[in-house]
C-alpha cells in the first residue's frame, strides 16, 4: 500500500516581526491618509474659483490653501484663492493682483490672508477682507461698486477703505498706516477701544497695544520711503 505523505510547515511568529508587522501597517495607514488628503486638498482648489493671481514675485512665497495643512511654494501667475495664507521669507517680496483691480503687495517675511472676498457685478456687491499678522503692506483699491467695502485687519486695527492707495507696516502689537491717495478710516480692532482716525493723502496714524488710533498727522518723507522701499516690485 502506498500513502501519500503531507507536509506542513508553522512558522512561529516572535514579538519582534510583530512589531515589525504593527510598524508597517501603520505606515501604510500614513500614506493612505497623506494621499486621500492631498486628493481631497486637490478637489477643494478645483471646486473655488480664483479670485486674482501673482502678478510680481522677488525671493520666494509660499501659501496655504483653506482645509489644509501644507504650505506650497508661489510662483509668477500662480492663482489666489480665498482663504489662501501667503508668507514671504527673507529677503522677498509679492505683489498680487485681485479679479476686482485691486492690489495687494507684501514685503519681507510678511503674513498675510485673503479673509474673505466677494465680487458680484450683477448684484453689484463688492466686499473683501485682508487679515495681515505681520510685514510691511501696500493696497491699491478701487471703489468700483456701489455697495463696496474692503478692509484690511491687523491684530490692533481695522482699516476700511474708499478707493484709495496706502501702505502699512504690521507687527504682533503695533500697526502703522500712511495714505499716498484717498481716504482710509482706521479704528482699533477691539471695539471697546474708542476712537477713529481718518486718514487722506500723506497722513498717517499708529495704532499700539491697546490704545487708539493716533491723531492723523504727516509723515516724514524717510519713513513713507522706506516702506515704499519695502514693498518695490518691477
Amino acid at each position: 500500500m502506498h500513502v501519500n505523505s503531507f507536509c506542513c510547515t508553522i512558522t512561529t511568529l516572535t514579538p519582534e516581526d510583530n512589531t515589525t508587522m504593527r510598524r508597517s501597517a501603520c505606515t501604510w495607514q500614513l500614506s493612505v491618509l497623506t494621499i486621500a488628503s492631498t486628493l481631497l486638498w486637490s478637489v477643494t482648489v478645483l471646486a473655488q474659483e480664483s479670485i486674482g493671481q501673482v502678478a510680481a514675485l522677488q525671493g520666494q512665497a509660499t501659501v496655504q490653501r483653506a482645509g489644509s495643512v501644507q504650505t506650497m511654494p508661489l510662483h509668477i501667475e500662480n492663482p489666489v484663492y480665498r482663504d489662501d495664507k501667503i508668507q514671504t521669507l527673507e529677503a522677498s517680496k509679492i505683489r498680487l493682483f485681485l479679479i476686482d483691480g485691486t492690489e495687494l503687495a507684501l514685503g519681507e517675511r510678511g503674513m498675510m490672508t485673503l479673509s474673505q472676498f466677494v465680487f458680484a457685478p450683477q448684484h453689484h456687491t463688492h466686499r473683501g477682507v485682508v487679515s495681515i499678522a505681520q510685514g510691511i503692506f501696500r493696497a491699491v483699491t478701487r471703489k468700483v461698486l456701489p455697495q463696496t467695502a474692503f478692509e484690511v485687519r491687523t491684530a490692533t486695527a481695522v482699516a476700511a477703505i474708499r478707493g484709495t492707495q496706502w501702505l502699512g507696516e504690521v507687527t504682533p502689537d503695533t500697526t502703522a498706516i500712511v495714505v499716498l491717495e484717498g481716504e482710509v478710516s482706521v479704528v482699533h480692532a477691539d471695539a471697546r477701544v474708542r476712537g477713529t482716525a481718518v486718514l487722506t493723502s500723506g497722513l498717517g496714524t499708529d495704532v499700539k497695544g491697546q490704545s487708539p488710533p493716533t491723531a492723523p498727522r504727516q509723515w516724514p518723507e524717510q519713513r513713507v520711503a522706506r516702506l515704499q522701499q519695502a514693498i518695490a516690485l518691477p
